[in-house]
């Protein structure tokens, strides 16, 4: 289902990228937010050029979100796929 270009890793931010339904994603836990961002192609992602950018979760502490466990980071990649998979309205205005 995923097919992943590396898996999450590192703190401060917590990072992953990969492919899930042809439609490249890239995944960052950074500061107080938890988020995955989709596009087309990892070449239109670096133009900023988003298919949908999802906000997963957000933390109570200003840099807990980068200290997350490799289990909450993969938990919260399979639910932003989910989100993609049933095209769920976007938690930004990049669409």
């Amino acid at each position: 289902m995923i097919k992943w270009i590396y898996k999450p890793k590192g703190a401060c931010p917590v990072q992953a990228e990969g492919f899930f339904m042809g439609h490249y994603f890239y995944f960052r836990a950074r500061w107080d937010k938890i988020t995955i961002d989709f596009s087309k192609t990892e070449e239109d992602w670096r133009l900023n050029n988003l298919t949908r950018t999802y906000l997963l979760c957000k933390t109570n502490g200003h840099t807990d979100a980068g200290w997350i466990s490799e289990k909450k980071a993969i938990y919260n990649i399979y639910k932003g796929c989910i989100m993609f998979l049933f095209k769920l309205k976007s938690t930004s205005d990049r669409q």
